[in-house]
């Protein structure tokens, strides 16, 4: 039984690892950029609604894909500490 309980750890992690190597601060760049740009893109349209709108959308996006992935991004932060 022990192998079959360390084959769904593995199974478990496997998810998690495939972005390990992406540090905090590249997810806070990868965050930023985008809304950062679509900002300046929307300042100069003029769009002022939108300058509104797409961060509330932006930060919601984030927020339900890491509530998808059971919030692995600040997870694997902490275990790391540990």
């Amino acid at each position: 039984m022990d192998k079959e309980e360390e084959l769904q750890n593995k199974e478990q992690e496997a998810p998690a690892s495939r972005f390990d190597w992406i540090p905090r601060w590249g997810w806070v760049l990868i965050f930023l950029v985008p809304l950062l740009s679509s900002e300046f893109m929307f300042y100069m349209a003029g769009r002022k609604l939108s300058m509104i709108l797409f961060p509330l959308a932006w930060v919601g996006f984030w927020v339900a894909m890491m509530w998808r992935s059971g919030w692995q991004i600040l997870k694997k932060r902490e275990e790391n500490r540990e």
